[in-house]
């Protein structure tokens, strides 16, 4: 949020999440509905955001591209902003069952006000009058995640991937919560998938430094905007699994922490949702032209890499397109010479803070992927975090000899 309001603090708020798995299938909605109607029943006013049903946003981009080769940005924008519509009110009819008053907001009826950019908007300040006089009527507020309305053009604007993170940890801090909740399919973040590494370990505790990059770097639970938000505005911030039964008791989870120190490895992740970009650039001083082209589009770049002119980086798959019509237009103005888009390379991670001090990490990663018959030709390396490009079918392998490595058994990683 670029100017929030003044937070007003509503007490014992809790901001809860709800992503496309938990409210996947009319059965889970009616669970997800108990789960509120429980915490409810404990006094705490309840904001609830939701993002759509399953895998209905992909179902609709896809749909999109059936009848559109180009789809407008701005269509797209009214056309993924149904499926959380749809999410919201069987949500609030659920609780209606439940005997539980709620009321359903899209985001613009909730005053989420972002910037002008269709599909990668930013939250650039809430209102939030509806949901403030909702919750005085002793309402749960369901919010429409991923989505907004631009403050200038009144336009509908969606948030990108992962924006209902961001939406429920924005509304967290403007209505100054008590807590943040992200209910997702697993239990918290680990220390690598626990679908592709079967001795995954749960993370109790995680930095909010820590969990920017392991989120940046394919740790699918939370999205890193919404860390960096939790940070800044110092809003406690929890990851909880949905699926699982609601005893009344402390649930198993990971805090994300502000000021812990950080794990020595925290975890392995692979980003599918990746790909490599190689842009050779027509003499190495407008290198500024790409970024700045990237920033003003709202483009994510991961680990770039760059020397005499050529630059490697990894960037959304989902905005491959995006980054073609950029790079073809800098090709006709002089900028590029070259450009390569690899949709079969990827990024694998070490994510721990022991790489600025001991270069020996490094070294440990290309050997241990050796070892498993997996070469490693491209990679960059940050205080906190060491990344490959590694051949899609090999990755799987990759992050499981790798959290082999580093998390061998009986070793503690703090």
């Amino acid at each position: 949020m670029a100017s929030p309001v003044t937070p007003q603090p509503v007490p014992r708020l809790i901001v809860q999440k709800f992503g496309g798995t938990s409210v996947g299938t009319p059965e889970r909605i009616q669970a997800v509905a108990a789960r509120i109607a429980r915490t409810r029943a404990q006094g705490h006013p309840l904001v609830i955001v939701v993002s759509a049903m399953g895998q209905s946003t992909d179902e609709l981009i896809e749909l999109a591209h059936r009848v559109s080769k180009d789809p407008p940005h701005r269509e797209m924008d009214m056309l993924l902003t149904t499926g959380e519509r749809i999410s919201m009110a069987l949500l609030s009819m659920a609780l209606s069952d439940q005997g539980v008053q709620a009321i359903s907001l899209t985001g613009s009826q909730t005053g989420i006000l972002t910037t002008s950019s269709h599909r990668r908007a930013r939250i650039e300040r809430i209102l939030g009058d509806r949901v403030r006089a909702a919750l005085a009527q002793d309402k749960v507020v369901i919010v429409a995640g991923f989505q907004g309305m631009s403050a200038i053009e009144k336009e509908i604007t969606t948030l990108g991937r992962g924006g209902s993170d961001t939406t429920a940890v924005a509304l967290a801090a403007v209505l100054g919560a008590e807590r943040c909740e992200i209910y997702t399919d697993v239990d918290g973040v680990y220390s690598a998938d626990p679908r592709v590494v079967r001795d995954a370990r749960l993370l109790a505790q995680v930095s909010d430094r820590q969990m920017v990059e392991l989120a940046t770097r394919g740790a699918g639970v939370l999205h890193p905007r919404s860390v960096e938000l939790a940070s800044r505005y110092g809003v406690p911030l929890y990851v909880l699994n949905s699926l699982v039964a609601n005893s009344g008791q402390n649930p198993k989870g990971t805090q994300i922490m502000q000021g812990m120190e950080d794990y020595a490895v925290a975890g392995i992740t692979a980003a599918k949702e990746k790909v490599l970009v190689a842009v050779q650039l027509e003499r190495p001083t407008v290198l500024g032209a790409v970024w700045d082209h990237a920033a003003q589009l709202r483009l994510s770049i991961v680990a770039p890499m760059f020397s005499e002119g050529k630059v490697l980086f990894f960037a959304d798959r989902e905005a491959e397109g995006d980054w073609r019509k950029m790079l073809e237009r800098l090709s006709v103005d002089g900028f590029v010479r070259t450009y390569e888009v690899r949709q079969d390379w990827v990024p694998v991670s070490v994510v721990g803070s022991r790489f600025s001090q001991d270069s020996s990490a490094i070294y440990q990663v290309i050997e241990t992927l050796a070892r498993s018959h997996i070469s490693v030709t491209i990679g960059t390396a940050s205080a906190l975090a060491v990344t490959v490009a590694v051949e899609m079918n090999h990755v799987d392998d990759a992050v499981r000899a790798l959290h082999a490595e580093f998390f061998k058994a009986g070793e503690s990683q703090t």
